[in-house]
């Protein structure tokens, strides 16, 4: 009877380097599976954060302008140009620039690759968190009256209005009668800062946004962590049509004096959040009057762009 034999000791390195080959195969497959997954994630946020960003900025453009009962471009009693003092009742707290809130003869403003209300006038309050901004990103300033009436109330800066007249006030007291609609009046300033809330070095977008209280005040608020790009360019009414029946888009802050905007071209650049487990090569991107050089970086970015018509004739920037 033959004696069964065991593995000889070069069989039994053959089968372990073997076995170690099949785990490493494994574990490169694991390895490459979510380093995937990671990816795809990332450009889900980043998506998930350019739609949610546009929707924001669109929705405030597309109410531009709209005061109430009086139809959009009219005067308005207590109005007054940014950057020129506020009448004393209807002053607003926060340090940013006078009348920002109260220029309601350019209810869409900006400027282009500045802190600014409009061209060469700053935004005085800092940017939040931490008072750093990303640079050459614009600001877009938005003003109208809120889409819904609401009851007076001191503190707070409301449009009084009727067919005929409209009046800003903040002392909670009407006076254009029972005929009289009162919304509050709603302002921001729209902007980049190269940081989040929490989490110093990662940028998003803000704004400067008024509210009540005591007295009016400017308010800063986190929108959309990652933004790290806000473009905005206009196309005004009257202008020669090139594409898509709209005169030429021009940066905020370049349109002739007294233009009525037809429409609003956003431009948002996204980066993400989760770094890449290795360095990848970014192309150049080219949008707007902005460029971005290639990069070799672990965090990928998404650009995205919509346009949008203001539904209330938007006026001068």
């Amino acid at each position: 009877m033959r004696r069964p034999r065991g593995f000889t000791l070069v069989e039994v390195m053959i089968a372990a380097a073997l076995l170690v080959l099949a785990v490493a195969s494994a574990l490169t497959l694991v390895a490459h599976g979510r380093r995937a997954h990671r990816s795809a994630e990332a450009e889900a946020r980043m998506a998930e954060n350019a739609r949610t960003a546009l929707d924001l900025l669109a929705y405030e453009v597309r109410m531009a302008g709209y005061l109430g009962r009086v139809p959009p471009g009219s005067n308005v009693d207590g109005a007054s140009a940014v950057g020129t003092a506020a009448p004393a009742s209807l002053a607003a707290g926060g340090g940013c620039v006078e009348s920002l809130a109260l220029d309601l003869h350019a209810p869409i403003a900006g400027a282009d690759g500045a802190y600014a209300a409009t061209a060469g006038v700053a935004v005085g309050c800092p940017p939040s968190p931490a008072g750093r901004r990303v640079p050459d990103s614009d600001t877009l300033v938005v003003r109208r009256a809120s889409t819904s009436p609401t009851a007076a109330a001191p503190g707070r800066l409301q449009l009084e209005s009727t067919r005929r007249a409209a009046r800003l006030f903040a002392d909670g007291v009407t006076t254009l009668g029972e005929r009289g609609q009162v919304n509050d009046l709603e302002a921001s300033a729209f902007y980049v800062s190269a940081d989040s809330t929490g989490q110093p070095g990662y940028p998003s977008l803000r704004r400067k946004r008024l509210v009540g209280g005591t007295t009016p005040a400017f308010q800063d608020e986190e929108l959309v962590a990652g933004v790290e790009d806000l473009q905005v360019e206009a196309s005004v009414v009257g202008g020669e049509t090139v594409a898509d029946g709209f005169s030429p888009f021009l940066p905020l802050g370049s349109l002739p004096p007294g233009a009525r905007i037809h429409a609003v071209r956003l431009w948002v650049l996204i980066r993400s959040e989760l770094p890449e487990p290795l360095v990848e090569p970014l192309p150049s991107l080219a949008y707007s009057n902005r460029t971005w050089p290639a990069q070799i970086a672990r965090q990928r970015r998404q650009l995205a762009s919509r346009v949008v018509e203001p539904r209330n004739a938007g006026g001068p920037s």
